[in-house]
């Protein structure tokens, strides 16, 4: 009887195996089982490959923060100085792959790692679990938010110094950079901890009393505009609506700090029976009070129709579409990129 036995056992033993092996790791079922939710948040996926498969680890963790895809974004220079700087920070190093990183925002990664990974041999599949020790990653959330707050301080005092000015109002508009990302690591922080988030948001400067004061700025600042050649005033009304984007007043009289100067030249030309209106705007920003050239820029082109009124308006609304455009966005790198001298 004895002897049966054992060869009973002899020919279940490699089944019993078998199953064992077959079987998946618990977090792959409940993984709250092997990480705890009082200390983890996880996230889990699978794939093909074994990158795949941390890759949407990563995504349905990180998804719990909102938008993971990265958008594309134009920061200022002097905001990209202060990161290069060490100034200010918005995510941390971690060891995650770089696809991950690549495909992901920066700021939806910070304490995560992939924990585990399992290759399940009959479904030729891979599986990935991503977690987040909440309490380690609170307290690198909150050293970021406040690092970052420190800079913020530090450009609002230098504003002050001159709130009348477009140095003052760059200041700010750096300030409100760094606030708006330091607002959505807040977010995040509040997600992981909600209490803890919001004791920290009563500490940092607010993104409402940044955007008071940059209103209050640019209430101060008056600009002269004078435009020659510029008979229907078309030109000039164009530009009052760029800078009153910015809250900035306009004003005819040269008493003003800022100004700018711009003369307008064109001239008819046909060729057959098109009529071409050549144009150039030749434009210069000045600092009054400190008697310099801020930047200057040339808008130029040439439009042609049938009639010479044709060729003109549309040369003017072209004219305009590149105040809008190109003026503007030269205007706007230069406010934002201001330091005080």
């Amino acid at each position: 009887m004895k002897r049966y036995i054992f060869i009973l056992l002899f020919i279940l033993t490699p089944i019993i195996i078998t199953a064992a092996q077959k079987k998946n790791p618990e977090w792959i079922t409940v993984p709250s089982i092997v990480y705890p939710t009082e200390v983890y948040l996880n996230g889990t996926g699978y794939g093909n490959t074994r990158d795949e498969a941390e890759l949407e680890a990563v995504k349905n963790l990180s998804s719990i923060f909102g938008q993971t895809v990265i958008a594309e974004n134009t920061v200022s220079k002097k905001m990209q100085n202060a990161i290069s700087d060490g100034e200010i920070s918005f995510s941390t190093t971690n060891n995650l792959e770089q696809n991950i990183k690549n495909q992901i925002e920066a700021k939806n990664l910070i304490g995560i790692e992939i924990a585990e990974y399992y290759y399940h041999q009959t479904e030729k599949k891979w599986y990935a679990i991503a977690i987040l020790n909440k309490a380690k990653t609170a307290d690198i959330y909150e050293g970021l938010i406040l690092k970052n707050d420190e800079t913020v301080r530090k450009a609002l005092k230098e504003a002050d110094k001159k709130l009348d000015s477009f140095y003052g109002y760059s200041e700010i508009c750096f300030a409100l950079e760094i606030a708006v990302e330091n607002d959505k690591l807040l977010k995040n922080l509040s997600v992981i901890n909600v209490d803890r988030g919001e004791q920290l948001s009563k500490k940092v400067v607010s993104l409402e009393s940044i955007k008071a004061l940059q209103k209050k700025s640019a209430e101060k600042i008056t600009i002269y505009i004078d435009i020659k050649n510029d008979a229907d005033k078309k030109i000039k009304s164009a530009f009052q609506s760029v800078f009153s984007k910015y809250g900035f007043k306009t004003s005819s009289s040269k008493k003003e700090r800022y100004g700018l100067e711009g003369k307008y030249t064109s001239e008819i030309t046909n060729k057959g029976k098109v009529n071409y209106c050549i144009y150039t705007l030749n434009l210069e920003f000045h600092d009054f009070s400190e008697n310099e050239s801020l930047f200057a820029i040339n808008l130029d082109g040439r439009e042609g129709a049938p009639s010479v009124n044709n060729a003109i308006n549309r040369s003017y609304r072209v004219l305009e579409k590149n105040i809008y455009s190109e003026f503007s966005e030269k205007f706007d790198s230069f406010i934002n990129n201001l330091t005080f001298k």
